[in-house]
């Protein structure tokens, strides 16, 4: 047994090391290792594609992103939200005919996101997806309180349902370390071979999300520099777990570690120079805010700009804010993180539109959680689960998508009696439109997303 774990290990590190790289070639011909995921693209796509994850940390109280406009819904909503409450006068409206609500609802967008509000009302590329959240299977309120259905650990907590959305069907850190975005990158990792490394690009630094079997996320500043790929974990360390794999590695074969160290640091060197070389020959690209998620967002597009350049077909990016944790003064800071967040979710729309990229190029928000729909005693709202996420692109049907709770105190996904919903769609569902667009096969879905069989995953539908 403890062999079988030592081989384990061993080939799981060597495969880390391979995707510093760019290639795991070289490894191959000094350790046996699994490839199966690798493997398992069938066809390597001659089309570009990237996915970009806006991850607002802290929980964005989303339901005062996207609102009940009809009198009867807006009501309910104001009793509970009380001095957070949008006014019912200033929200844009959502108009989906082909997704009517249940409840005879319609529903407005929150003045402050008003630069996301032309991809909906006239280019139908926003798509608004209702109470997403991390589930091990579908649960209602009865469920829940009798524990029938396996329930998330830890609903509520910041580094714990971070873990969870970022890994999307990941509850347990026994089952290792590997996000749904991570799992893409090694799924298309022959589609990238060229220079692999920048498979998944960090241009917010650690995270799990991109984190695969053979690829790691690499780190870019919002100036374009280049940082040495680095990532840490939710629960647990990279570099001490890689440490951990060094010394096992080691006791291996010190010969078998130091080779396949300096050539996989040789490899990321030379990415390094190629990506610097060519990110130099392109222009600065104007148009996004002068703000940290601008400017993360105009590194993505130099990077994207260049991506066929450096031989690369599939991307993810990771890009984040953070100030989300409103557990008092909401109004004053929540507002302005919505206008940063929507300006520049559409600059990334207008440059991709522009650069005739549009269809290629989607952006998605996710957050640990969403907030309590009752207000708290401190002008705040409090951890809760289930909230509203936004899909934009030039493949996105727009419309509204999932369904928008009963927003009742105490209703039928209250868990709490003061609106903390349990989710209706998985985050493992929006997560499987995602990759069925990047081009993972139905069939092929379970290696991306384990805990998809639970689910309906043709439920949401809102990418071409």
């Amino acid at each position: 047994m403890r062999n079988s774990i030592q081989q384990r290990a061993r080939r799981r590190f060597l495969g880390q090391l391979g995707a510093l790289a760019g290639s795991g070639a070289a490894l191959s011909s000094m350790a046996a290792l699994n490839w199966t995921r690798l493997a398992a693209a069938a066809e390597v796509p001659s089309d570009y594609k990237a996915l970009i994850c806006i991850f607002l940390f802290g929980g964005n109280d989303s339901y005062n992103c996207v609102v009940p406009s009809d009198p009867d819904g807006h009501a309910i909503y104001a009793q509970a939200r009380r001095a957070l409450g949008i006014p019912r006068e200033t929200l844009l409206p959502l108009a989906d005919a082909q997704h009517q609500d249940a409840q005879g609802r319609a529903f407005g967008l929150n003045p402050d996101l008003g630069a996301l509000h032309p991809a909906y009302v006239n280019a139908g590329q926003l798509a608004v997806t209702f109470n997403v959240g991390p589930l091990l299977a579908p649960m209602n309120k009865a469920q829940y309180q009798d524990r029938s259905v396996p329930r998330p650990p830890s609903i509520g907590s910041h580094s714990d349902q971070q873990f969870q959305t970022q890994t999307c069907g990941i509850f347990s850190s026994d089952q290792g370390y590997t996000g749904w975005n991570g799992r893409l990158g090694d799924y298309f990792f022959a589609s990238n071979i060229g220079l692999s490394t920048f498979t998944n690009v960090s241009l917010s630094g650690d995270n799990v999300i991109q984190v695969g079997e053979q690829v790691l996320p690499y780190a870019i500043n919002s100036n374009g520099q280049l940082q040495v790929p680095v990532s840490r974990y939710v629960n647990g360390n990279l570099q001490q777990r890689l440490d951990a794999g060094r010394r096992a590695l080691l006791f291996a074969s010190n010969h078998v570690f130091d080779t396949a160290y300096s050539s996989t640091k040789a490899r990321s060197l030379e990415g390094n120079q190629l990506l610097a070389e060519a990110l130099q020959g392109t222009s600065p690209i104007d148009g996004f805010p002068d703000n940290r998620l601008g400017s993360q967002l105009r590194s993505v597009a130099q990077v994207i700009s260049v991506a066929s350049q450096i031989g690369i077909r599939r991307q993810t990016f990771f890009c984040s804010m953070g100030g989300f944790d409103t557990h008092s003064n909401q109004n004053n800071r929540h507002p302005s993180l919505l206008r940063e967040l929507a300006a520049g979710m559409q600059a990334m729309h207008s440059w991709s539109q522009t650069s005739g990229l549009a269809d290629k190029i989607t952006s998605f928000t996710a957050s640990e959680f969403a907030r309590t729909f009752a207000m708290n005693g401190n002008d705040g709202s409090d951890h809760a689960w289930g909230g509203i996420q936004f899909v934009l692109g030039g493949a996105v049907q727009g419309g509204l998508y999932g369904e928008m709770p009963d927003q009742t105190l105490g209703g039928e996904q209250d868990i709490s009696g003061r609106g903390r919903f349990i989710p209706g769609t998985a985050v493992d569902q929006v997560a499987a439109v995602l990759a069925r667009w990047y081009g993972v096969p139905a069939d092929d879905l379970p290696l991306i997303l384990p805990n998809i069989g639970n689910f309906d995953s043709n439920s949401m539908g809102f990418m071409t």
